[in-house]
């Protein structure tokens, strides 16, 4: 019995490597077949027109997907979102001081009707000839400077022609101006304080440059109407703005701009050796529309 067990056990072993023998010589020739088709015509084609189209499928279409992710993405951000930005709220008090002027004064009187009628006179001798109330007084102006050097200087001259004439200095006051809102509208009232503060200091310089013969109608003119839009542009960007003080800073960019247009639209029927005096009588009035609205209060 033991030597039979003993004689199956040898048939089981030969067994088992006969079948591992034939594995291996199946693997090897496999490969050679497949070796043999790569080298050869048939699969150079085989790999160009079928195997290559089969790996390359997925990743084409993978990367298709992806372009296509990307260019959707693309457009949405590219479409105007129809939510809007959010405003930024502040609080700030400005402070606006006003600019001080130094004017030669004609004279003072107690009844309106003289003085209107020596501002014609001043007028018809080339000068300004502006009146302006204060309180019961009625003084008349004949021009005005923004430095105390050349008003003494004009001042003394008028005297050496005969005429009275004294100074007027504007009182520097200010303004304080509180602003709640988005800061966009803060900012819009900065420039049209701004713009407030400079138009009658620039129609000096104007008029003191015309007198000169630095400055010729025509680019008088030019100036002007600069001066006119700058004055229309910031009052319109005033007029959505609430409050009593926007207001009025809007109100007197509008009478600048209504005094401007008035003159250049007679300029062309105002004889030239009455320019300067009627460029003058602009200037006064606006700087008297200026020094109101410090003391309207």
């Amino acid at each position: 019995m033991e030597q039979k067990r003993h004689t199956v056990s040898k048939r089981n072993t030969r067994s088992s490597g006969n079948r591992l023998v034939t594995v291996l010589i199946v693997m090897i020739s496999i490969v050679l077949i497949a070796c043999i088709v790569v080298l050869s015509p048939l699969g150079g084609y085989l790999t160009e027109h079928v195997i290559d189209p089969i790996r390359n499928c997925k990743p084409q279409s993978a990367d298709k997907q992806i372009v296509s992710a990307l260019k959707q993405q693309e457009e949405l951000l590219s479409q105007p979102t129809s939510c809007p930005m959010p405003s930024i709220k502040t609080h700030e008090v400005i402070t606006v001081d006003e600019v001080p002027f130094y004017i030669l004064q004609m004279g003072a009187f107690t009844n309106v009707s003289d003085a209107d009628r020596h501002a014609d006179e001043i007028m018809r001798m080339g000068a300004g000839g502006k009146v302006y109330p204060d309180g019961s007084v009625y003084r008349v102006f004949a021009a005005a400077y923004t430095d105390e050097n050349s008003l003494i200087s004009v001042q003394n001259q008028v005297r050496a022609d005969g005429f009275e004439a004294t100074p007027y200095i504007t009182e520097s006051s200010g303004l304080k101006i509180t602003l709640d809102g988005d800061q966009a509208a803060v900012d819009l009232v900065k420039e049209a304080v701004n713009v407030m503060n400079r138009i009658p200091s620039e129609l000096c310089t104007l008029c003191l440059a015309f007198d000169k013969g630095d400055l010729s109608e025509k680019d008088l003119n030019h100036e002007l109407n600069l001066r006119k839009e700058d004055c229309m542009k910031a009052a319109e960007k005033l007029e959505k703005i609430k409050g009593n003080e926007i207001s009025s800073i809007m109100d007197l960019l509008k009478k600048y701009a209504q005094n401007i247009s008035t003159f250049l639209k007679e300029h062309d029927t105002i004889q030239t050796e009455m320019l300067s005096g009627n460029l003058k009588h602009l200037q006064l009035s606006v700087i008297i529309d200026y020094i109101l609205f410090f003391d309207r209060k």
